[in-house]
């Protein structure tokens, strides 16, 4: 099987309802889920968490970098928040 975004979350992990927090019900928090070859999604059981762990971390850091994350601090001067408009 492999392991892919979970479609329902995102890859967070998390949702937020109402106010409410909470861990996604088909990845179980994990942001990844195991798809199999018929294409159906599968929660990645917590057995499985040690021999998919580097895995894990890899699609993490692709996610965060597809976000913009490179894994850098931005000096105060160059954050937008605190540029004056």
């Amino acid at each position: 099987m492999q392991i892919v975004r979970c479609v329902s979350c995102e890859g967070y992990g998390w949702f937020e309802e109402d106010g409410q927090t909470g861990d996604c019900d088909w990845c179980g928090g994990v942001g990844y889920v195991y798809r199999d070859e018929r294409s159906v999604d599968h929660k990645i059981p917590a057995a499985d968490y040690g021999a998919v762990a580097d895995t894990l971390e890899k699609l993490e850091i692709q996610r965060l970098r597809d976000m913009g994350y490179t894994g850098q601090a931005k000096k105060p001067w160059d954050q937008a928040i605190r540029r004056k408009s």
